[in-house]
């Protein structure tokens, strides 16, 4: 079973089958587009839809993310471009894996092409899970370093907890923080922290970084979330994520 769905995302890549989607990152309380988040989904031969998280493990165990996000990163230039020209202050944010940084080959190509195209590194943040940076090493922080040199910026999501120091997150380049708008909220069980959430947009600005509450699905999280101070959101709420037109 496992074989026959790598040899469908296989497939899916080769066929040019991987989409963008863009979902909004909106300003609170004003609800205007400020970012958007790059998100990819598989178009099957039968023409359904399949989210990231369904099909990206095994992406990763048929060692295709590099390939992915080279391809995903292409897309997110052309789209940050054309979205700039229609107005300066939006940027994207692009998810990479930590394979890519890892391959010396595909990194290569991408960090000539974030070179190449360094004009729009205050536009473009890369982003990454908070598990997945907490275990970078050597070869992953130095690749950090390299896209840091040229000026982009980067992020933080799939926050599981609070225990955090925003100015060692900022001296390594982050400059956002996505976490769920139920665990800013305390609504999430388990959720240790060594910050308390009301003070965590405050705390992080102090160090140059945005908080960015996501997952918000009700009007109820964004009344609660502006008296934490929280400046951007993201979630169903505000759009879905949506196809990038060709």
């Amino acid at each position: 079973r496992v074989r026959e769905i790598v040899t469908v995302v296989r497939d899916a890549v080769e066929d040019n089958r991987i989409d963008l989607y863009l979902q909004p990152i909106v300003t609170l309380p004003q609800r205007k587009a400020r970012y958007y988040e790059a998100i990819s989904r598989l178009r099957l031969e039968a023409g359904e839809i399949v989210a990231a998280a369904d099909f990206l493990p095994f992406a990763d165990s048929a060692g295709l993310l590099p390939r992915l996000d080279n391809l995903l990163l292409f897309r997110c230039v052309q789209v940050t471009r054309r979205l700039r020209m229609k107005n300066h202050d939006v940027g994207v944010f692009c998810n990479i894996s930590p394979a890519t940084l890892t391959d010396a080959a595909y990194f290569k190509q991408m960090l000539d092409f974030m070179e190449a195209n360094r004009a729009l590194a205050s536009a473009l943040t890369f982003e990454f899970a908070q598990q997945d940076y907490r275990s970078f090493g050597p070869i992953e922080r130095e690749s950090l370093g390299a896209l840091a040199q040229l000026g982009f910026r980067f992020s933080l999501d799939h926050i599981a907890d609070l225990r955090m120091e925003p100015r060692d997150l900022a001296q390594n380049g982050i400059r956002f923080l996505k976490a769920p708008a139920k665990l800013l909220l305390n609504q999430a069980t388990g959720s240790q922290s060594d910050i308390h959430p009301e003070d965590l947009a405050d705390l992080l600005a102090r160090s140059g970084i945005d908080l960015i509450a996501e997952h918000i699905e009700s009007e109820r999280m964004v009344v609660d979330l502006l008296d934490y101070d929280v400046r951007f959101g993201q979630g169903f709420l505000f759009s879905p994520p949506r196809p990038v037109r060709a």
